[in-house]
């Protein structure tokens, strides 16, 4: 499994010199934790779902249009998968026909620390980077709904670990506009590299 997330952020900051920027940021966004799981009998699909970060970010200007930053940010990561299966089952003691369909709820809470390298042009800021993320809680749900020969079942369980790794990394890229020198906001994308 996979992270991905889009957030769009306002971001308020002060500056302390010419070239450093101090700043908070709170963002709310979509996210989705892909499974590469492939089954001829199953279809999974996965959701964007509202997600949400806040944080603190510093910026250093060396020049006009250079920007280099650091931000310290705590997310809610949010993801939502579908899977539709079919089965039939024939052998010696009896067959057995059916569908399932399962929806599986996942929250992630990540600690991360992204670092990235800008360029400015006039009000617009395009950068790139990488970042590293721990994960410090996680929970999920999982609710089925299936029949079998004719029967129906149903089943809705709530784990409070669902044991992803605790650490992720991957790229990330944004683009900022400044409304004014304390108000601005940002689109940013980042990939989970690690197979969570």
């Amino acid at each position: 499994k996979s992270v991905n997330i889009i957030s769009f952020f306002l971001v308020l900051s002060f500056t302390v010199l010419a070239q450093h920027r101090f700043g908070v940021k709170a963002s709310g966004g979509f996210s989705r934790i892909t499974d590469s799981m492939k089954s001829e009998n199953a279809t999974l699909t996965t959701q964007f779902i509202p997600s949400s970060l806040f944080g603190l970010f510093y910026n250093f200007q060396p020049g006009k249009r250079s920007m280099i930053g650091a931000e310290l940010s705590f997310s809610q990561i949010e993801g939502k998968e579908k899977l539709e299966m079919d089965y039939d089952y024939s052998g010696w003691d009896g067959s057995e026909s059916g569908h399932m369909t399962s929806v599986y709820y996942r929250h992630i809470s990540y600690l991360s620390l992204p670092v990235f390298y800008g360029l400015r042009f006039n009000k617009l800021t395009i950068n790139a980077g990488v970042q590293g993320s721990y994960a410090f809680s996680s929970s999920g749900r999982s609710k089925s709904e299936a029949t079998l020969n004719g029967k129906s079942y149903s089943s809705d369980e709530k784990t409070d670990d669902i044991n992803v790794k605790k650490m992720d990394f991957g790229p990330k890229a944004g683009i900022i506009y400044n409304f004014t020198e304390k108000i601005a906001i940002e689109g940013t994308y980042y990939y989970g590299l690690n197979n969570i």
